[in-house]
């Protein structure tokens, strides 16, 4: 298995980078994605088709195009399903405040830092053909992030990132819209002002923070703010789109190829 020449979250901390959230269980789409130039996969086990029976082949197809899979994990047990198979950045929804930050983290960490389960007989660990405390050792440089996707989270953020092992903070500005009274508004002034005091508070800690944009321009405006892990739409969106263009772009004589 392909090991990062460094961690996600040290990535994080020098540049900007840019994935998708992944609303498929096709291995091809995600190589595909990960050939086209993609920083990170989001392989969303919230609102996506995929469970712990599809993620192990897209992660494979992450590591094939040398692209980082980040699984998005609903439950804490599905935190250590994914590392186990071979993820090493998760992202997790909902946090709301310091304790469910640390839930998290001890999900994601062996002892001292967690209580993840302990198992060396999976895909993470060459089925058993990694040496023992090489891989408990190595199994240290996991990535949580945590999705702070309201009023709630955004109010105990001064807490939430003092917690040991959180890495990077993702605002949720769809939920944050919504728990501001101005549901799917996700650039309104309000949206990008909360924007704007997480990056600031996070910074001082050394907390890369990011966030969801759905268009290039957005995307570049939030980099200059700052903001470092741009998710970028939807895989299926995505497609759709570029079909919508090309299609109506063939029918009305105006497309040019290449």
């Amino acid at each position: 298995m392909k090991k990062p020449k460094r961690s996600f979250h040290n990535r994080l901390e020098a540049e900007a980078v840019i994935g998708p959230f992944s609303k498929t269980s096709d291995p091809n789409m995600i190589e595909a994605m990960g050939m086209g130039g993609m920083d990170f996969i989001i392989l969303d086990l919230e609102h996506g088709p995929n469970d712990v029976t599809t993620l192990s082949n897209l992660i494979r197809a992450c590591e094939c195009s040398s692209t980082t899979a980040v699984v998005r994990c609903l439950r804490s047990d599905q935190i250590g399903q994914a590392l186990d198979l071979g993820a090493r950045v998760v992202q997790i929804p909902h946090v709301n405040c310091a304790e469910d930050a640390r839930v998290a983290v001890e999900a994601a960490q062996f002892a001292p830092m967690g209580h993840r389960g302990v198992c060396r007989y999976v895909r993470a660990a060459g089925h058993s053909s990694t040496e023992k405390q090489s891989y408990f050792k190595n199994s240290a440089d996991i990535t949580v992030i945590a999705q702070v996707e309201g009023t709630e989270g955004l109010s105990n953020l001064d807490t939430i990132i003092e917690v040991p092992g959180v890495d990077v903070i993702f605002v949720g500005v769809y939920d944050l819209s919504q728990s501001l009274g101005m549901t799917g508004q996700t650039e309104s002034p309000e949206v990008r002002e909360a924007l704007k005091t997480v990056v600031a508070k996070c910074s001082a800690k050394n907390i890369p923070v990011g966030t969801f944009v759905e268009s290039v321009e957005t995307a570049l405006i939030y980099k200059a703010m700052g903001i470092h892990y741009l998710c970028y739409a939807v895989d299926t969106g995505i497609l759709m789109a570029a079909s919508q263009q090309i299609s109506r772009s063939v029918k009305n004589g105006s497309y040019v190829g290449n």
